[in-house]
């Protein structure tokens, strides 16, 4: 088996991300509608009835989303974009550059941890669509450049990779189609990324974060909410890669050496009161960082992070001083 068949029965079977939801908590008088997006699955519960219009509108939109931010699909806006030649101005959707600029932003912001743009290293490692990858990785600042009027020139022939915003960024747009059908109390997740909003009959929302050292489906510590609060995990426990000699490759690879991340995380877990695409994002930044540069980094963003660490076979809990849960 190859590493990246490996890496996608691994995805698949536990999702790519690791928050666990408490839906046994939260059954009582709820509706539930689920599929499967992304390579992953996707569930909606709520106090309020869902009608099958409304469970159309949002197949239709999470397919939508695919189309723009898809590196598996190849007439995807992305896969076109990563096709397109370099010093060649590219138009872009309005999607595709709010994902492209937060993401320089978030670049900016981690000193380089996090990067868009190791597309051909992430499918070198086992992970990612089997195409070719015969291209060069910036290593330059200026990689591209993009302009308000939503075009896109490369200055590089690299590969664009949005997987760790593109699911967020999806959840964000179904809260927004969920709010304007008048829903105001659901909990929306896609693999682990989600949007809990308004309260469970009064009731807080209930989220479980997943034990990382369990394959079982344990919560190791649960986050309550009955407003608005957006979660992604990231983590190494579960994706990873597996060569011919054993060797053992995570999913989320450092700009700094292009080389698989390694270090004494578990999990780590962002929460956001802004959007899900900022906590997705913001969760593989951290990853990278580290517990100790990225809580430094936490506090000066003021971003709520929870890291979950191995200490010498010790499970321990590393917050920022405003974890939000």
């Amino acid at each position: 088996m190859s590493r990246l068949i490996a890496s996608k029965a691994l995805a698949l079977s536990v999702g790519i991300l690791c928050i666990l939801l408490a839906y046994n908590h939260n059954k009582s008088s709820t509706y539930q509608v689920s599929g499967n997006i992304y390579g992953t699955y996707w569930k909606l519960v709520s106090t309020e009835y869902i009608p099958d219009s409304l469970r159309q509108s949002i197949v239709d939109e999470l397919n939508r989303i695919d189309f723009i931010a898809s590196t598996y699909k190849t007439s995807s806006e992305l896969s076109l974009l990563n096709q397109a030649p370099t010093n060649t101005k590219v138009k872009i959707s309005t999607e595709l550059y709010t994902l492209l600029s937060f993401a320089e932003k978030l670049t900016t912001a981690s000193n380089g941890a996090y990067d868009i743009t190791l597309g051909s290293s992430v499918i070198n490692a086992g992970f990612g669509p089997e195409i070719n990858t015969d291209v060069f990785e910036p290593l330059s600042t200026k990689r591209f450049v993009m302009t308000e009027d939503m075009y896109v020139e490369k200055f590089n022939q690299f590969l664009f990779d949005l997987s760790s915003i593109a699911k967020g960024f999806a959840v964000d747009q179904i809260y927004n189609l969920l709010i304007s059908s008048d829903k105001n109390n659901f909990l929306f997740d896609i693999g682990g990324e989600l949007i809990l909003t308004g309260s469970n009959h009064g009731e807080p929302w209930v989220v479980g974060i997943q034990d990382p050292t369990s394959y079982s489906n344990q919560s190791i510590i649960n986050l309550l909410s009955d407003s608005f609060l957006a979660v992604a995990t990231s983590g190494e426990y579960r994706n990873f890669a597996v060569d011919e000699r054993g060797n053992k490759t995570s999913h989320t690879l450092d700009p700094q050496t292009g080389q698989s991340i390694s270090n004494n995380i578990l999990s780590v877990t962002v929460t956001s009161k802004i959007s899900s695409m900022e906590a997705d994002a913001w969760a593989t930044a951290m990853n990278v960082m580290g517990a100790d540069r990225g809580l430094e980094l936490a506090e000066q963003e003021n971003i709520s992070v929870l890291y979950i660490i191995n200490d010498n076979d010790t499970i321990k809990f590393l917050k920022s001083n405003n974890w939000q849960h």
